[in-house]
């Protein structure tokens, strides 16, 4: 295990998009795979543009890449196509296969009144004038009539949302009078009101949507752009390589879009068949619009035809579901079965941002063995990660949703596309997307796909390809991105996270029930205060989360199908307690919650939930109150305690289970450090998991009680901490009241004291061992430096790259604030002597080193020795090994973003960025106590 963890398994490496343009160079392309290699990346995913797409050449070059790929270790996956959602020719404009909406008409009538003659035109005809298919004519008397629906013109339509004005007041229809008119035709339809009356004649027409894009609910479609990439982008030049490697098909976001609502041609007979009854009397109760538009908006708008208190919802909602019954078994499905004639797997965002399911999706598809994606970008996560921002919460549980399917279906890997920011272009460094991945651990998401490298075709200029231009960052190249050799440190802490959180079982205590969708965060490019119009959460789970909760969401068709005893789902995530926040829930729901109390399974009712669930508040086993933030406290009271306890401390928990071991991920979502007391279900001895280092080191302070460990811990600022329980015999343990740094070292007990004060320490069968006493305080400031020798090598283009040398720094400061590195990036080397007091050096005494705030990357040596890089703030190391008495060097190398170098040569732009080493730079020492085991040893 412990190499495993100091050199995970290849498939724990994370990944990078790799967008290629043409004209494609397959030496240039191998070129660029052996550093990404060497960066420490196991997986590229080729991103297709639309101009390099397709082609003989593209296809030599995917051929050249794959067979270089099997020497380097490195894995080739790719996107299918070169767009989003999947575009082809086959399927596209007129083929059949193209994305459909569905459109109507409005003819109002008297009682009186007989129509003879064509169906009304769709009411945005004189806009949309495209080819159309008549579905339907109903009809039905108007109770109340309300506003009409219209077409936005051209410069008002909104790049995101629904180009249609939505109506204010419902129009409202008799339920009774609902009717398929029979006979009608595209030409003609002659009918006549069966009672006075205010009547409307409704006609129904399908046509495809506006960006042609692949029926995402048709599994024709999907086999005919199968087909398409089999041929066009495989080819014979590269299916044989393609078949005999490893590696994923990609589809990206799927940001569909329709002027109306989405349909597909056989969906009259799915639904009758999935739902149990005839939708077309009801379809004109669907139009609410921007339902059907990426993104789907949080809250459902206005329908414009409703039934008596908004009933109409109902139907609503069997469509909505129904579609997402055709997106698992006539999409999902369907490219997971072409993926695995290859060998490979599918991987997609699944879901969100539409009027789809999104728990439900990504559970069918990790369990058809595919692969399941989230984003940081449209999540709503940006950088820098505070837990101030409007989208922070809801960001947690966008990614919740997505990992709550994958774990229920007994996987555990979720990918994530990290890094998309928008207008942070060449501003985004290695300790911004060290803070995203964190907080996404948190979530439960694995692996990170780094966005991403740009193809340099021969010739590019500096500072290289942009796939997005100025406005989405990032496109890394190693040519000229001065912090690109620092991606080996990072990718090796999150080979060894990923491997943490895809082994054994993911455990979650606590399942959210919620029936809706996933709207986009991603609001922040049109203005910064757009981002405070996006959600705030799907549910305040801090109550939760501060009693060391794992929450997750479960969605209506897992309570319907799954049965359950004390746990829900216990062969997988094994929730022990369900919560109902939800106004209206399906009578099959109702009746499983009512099954499940009486199998033991906790129920907390938040509000005034819906009126069949009302017999349930009398049940034993169920609670109910009043507000979200009531929640631990009644879980409490059920009885139901979270596997991890965090003891009333903001963490967030990540939890997997395995044969001999368990393991703890630990997220401070903080600006600060805390400590807790964390006590894990199961008992056995603690150790702490370097992810940097790879090493083990099992926890000198800890207590075992019954079937709990109790272990103090101190979790930096947003940031991870990893514990493991291991099984087997207990040896004696350090008890303390006091959180400290405690550890063992070859059969000792080693203590470092960095805190004032002292403490008497025992062991647990209440040998005493010892006092510990910090040395005196010192004034750190004396041990220097007066001066730094700053040496920076400028990243530029060719023509302007420079050395600038300052001799004598007098204090540390962002460049921007010194003259001659005002508007310049790149590698810098600070130069510095310390003097180190004679009674810190010696074999129970030792030194840490705290470079401050860096904004870059920094690589440190003491003496010439290197002792560690650091990515993000933070970083404490332990440098005795290097020290000596007297006077020290200190080097530190700082590498930068590009963004004020950007800003001064392109002149495009007058955004600056915060750059070099901050501090304040101080050495402290510390004191080992050395404690010897009374019994000789510390193992019995």
């Amino acid at each position: 295990m412990t190499e495993d963890l100091r050199t995970p398994p290849s498939g724990c490496r994370p990944g990078i998009r790799w967008w290629w343009s043409a004209p494609l160079d397959g030496a240039e392309a191998v070129r660029e795979l052996g550093e990404i290699a060497r960066a420490g990346f196991g997986e590229v995913e080729i991103a297709y543009s639309p101009d390099g797409w397709a082609t003989p050449e593209q296809r030599r070059t995917l051929r050249a890449v794959l067979d270089e790929a099997a020497g380097l270790g490195i894995t080739v996956s790719m996107t299918m196509g070169a767009s989003w959602p999947v575009r082809t020719p086959n399927t596209g404009e007129g083929s059949g296969f193209a994305a459909e909406e569905l459109q109507y008409g409005r003819l109002d009538l008297n009682g009186d009144t007989h129509w003879s003659g064509p169906p009304p035109a769709p009411f945005d005809a004189e806009e949309l004038d495209q080819p159309r298919r008549l579905v339907a004519v109903t009809a039905a008397r108007v109770l109340e009539d309300g506003d009409r629906p219209e077409l936005l013109p051209e410069g008002d339509r909104p790049r995101w949302g629904s180009p249609v004005r939505p109506a204010v007041r419902s129009t409202v229809l008799d339920p009774e009078s609902l009717v398929q008119v029979a006979g009608a035709t595209a030409e003609h339809v002659e009918w006549a009101p069966p009672a006075a009356g205010h009547w409307i004649l409704v006609a129904l027409w399908a046509r495809e949507n506006l960006e042609h894009n692949t029926n995402p609910f048709d599994a024709d479609a999907a086999r005919a752009a199968a087909a398409h990439l089999d041929e066009h982008q495989l080819g014979a030049e590269a299916t044989t390589a393609v078949d005999a490697s490893p590696g994923d098909f990609f589809e990206d976001s799927l940001e569909l879009n329709a002027v109306s609502v989405f349909w597909t041609p056989r969906l009259l007979e799915e639904f009758r068949v999935r739902r149990g009854y005839e939708l077309t009397p009801f379809l004109p109760l669907l139009f609410a619009h921007g339902m059907s538009n990426y993104w789907v908006p949080a809250t459902e708008p206005v329908p414009d035809l409703d039934l008596p208190g908004r009933a109409g919802a109902q139907v609503r909602s069997d469509y909505h579901r129904t579609l997402t019954d055709l997106y698992v078994d006539r999409h999902l499905a369907v490219y997971q079965d072409w993926a695995e004639t290859h060998g490979r797997t599918f991987k997609a965002q699944v879901a969100y941002g539409q009027n789809l399911e999104p728990v439900r999706s990504a559970r069918e598809l990790a369990a058809r063995g595919g692969r399941v994606e989230t984003e940081s970008l449209n999540s709503g996560d940006r950088a820098p990660v505070r837990m101030s921002h409007p989208t922070w919460r809801f960001a947690l549980d966008h990614q919740r949703c997505l990992v709550s399917g994958v774990h229920q279906a007994g996987r555990t890997r979720v990918s994530t596309e990290l890094g998309a920011q928008f207008l942070k272009t060449y501003e985004l460094g290695l300790g911004d997307y060290q803070e995203l991945m964190d907080k996404e651990w948190a979530a439960g998401v694995s692996r990170p796909y780094v966005h991403g490298f740009a193809y340099m075709p021969p010739g590019t200029e500096w500072p290289g390809q942009q796939r997005f231009g100025d406005f989405t960052s990032e496109s890394w190249n190693d040519r000229y991105f001065p912090q690109w050799p620092a991606w080996r440190a990072l990718n090796d802490y999150w080979a060894r996270g990923t491997w943490v959180l895809e082994s054994g079982t993911a455990r979650a205590d606590v399942a959210v029930y919620r029936d809706g969708f996933l709207t986009s965060t991603a609001r922040g490019f049109a203005t910064p205060d757009a981002e405070g119009l996006s959600p705030r959460h799907l549910f305040d789970a801090r109550c939760l989360e501060r009693e060391g909760h794992v929450v997750q969401f479960v969605d209506p068709v897992l309570l319907e199908e799954t049965a359950t005893g004390p746990e829900l789902l216990p062969d997988t995530v094994a929730y022990r307690a369900v919560v109902v926040d939800e106004r209206t829930l399906p009578p099959r729901v109702v009746e499983r919650l009512r099954e499940a109390a009486g199998e033991g399974l906790r129920i907390v009712l938040v509000g005034d939930v819906a009126q069949p669930c009302e017999e349930l508040a009398d049940l034993p086993g169920v609670a109910r109150v009043a507000t979200q933030a009531d929640v631990a406290t009644a879980l409490r009271r059920l009885g139901v305690a979270p596997r991890v306890s965090t003891g009333g401390v903001h963490l967030l928990v990540q939890l997997r289970e395995c044969e001999e071991v368990r393991r703890v991920l630990l997220y401070n979502p903080a600006d600060h450090p805390v400590r807790a007391r964390i006590s894990v279900e199961g008992g056995g001895v603690p150790y702490v998991l370097d992810l940097w280092s790879g090493e083990r080191r099992r926890c000198g302070q800890f207590r075992i009680d019954e079937d709990r460990t109790t272990v103090p811990v101190a979790v930096g600022p947003r940031t991870c901490l990893v514990l493991e329980m291991q099984t087997g015999p207990v040896p004696l343990h350090v008890i303390d009241d006091e959180p400290h740094d405690i550890v063992v070292d070859d059969e000792r007990l080693v203590l470092r004291a960095v805190e004032p004060g002292t403490r008497e320490l025992r062991l647990s069968d209440g040998s005493r061992v010892g006092v510990v006493a910090r040395p005196p305080e010192r004034a750190l400031a004396a041990v220097g430096p007066y001066t730094w020798r700053l040496t920076v090598e400028t990243s530029a283009p060719p023509d302007a790259a420079r050395t600038v040398i300052v001799e004598d720094l007098p204090a540390l400061a962002d460049w921007r604030a010194i003259g001659e590195l005002a508007t310049v990036a790149g590698v810098a080397t600070y130069e510095g002597t310390f003097t180190i007091p004679d009674d810190w050096i010696g074999p129970d005494r030792g030194v840490l080193l705290d470079l401050g705030h860096v904004a870059g990357t920094a690589e440190t040596s003491v003496n010439g020795t290197p002792v560690g890089i650091q990515v993000a703030d933070g970083a404490v190391t332990d440098v005795s090994a290097a020290l000596r008495a007297g006077a020290n060097t200190l080097t530190v190398v700082v590498r930068t973003v590009l963004r004020n170098a950007v800003s001064h040569h392109r002149a495009t732009s007058s955004r600056t960025s915060e750059v070099g080493l901050r501090g304040p730079v101080t050495f402290t020492p510390y004191a080992d106590h050395v404690v010897s085991d009374p019994r000789g040893t510390s193992d019995e």
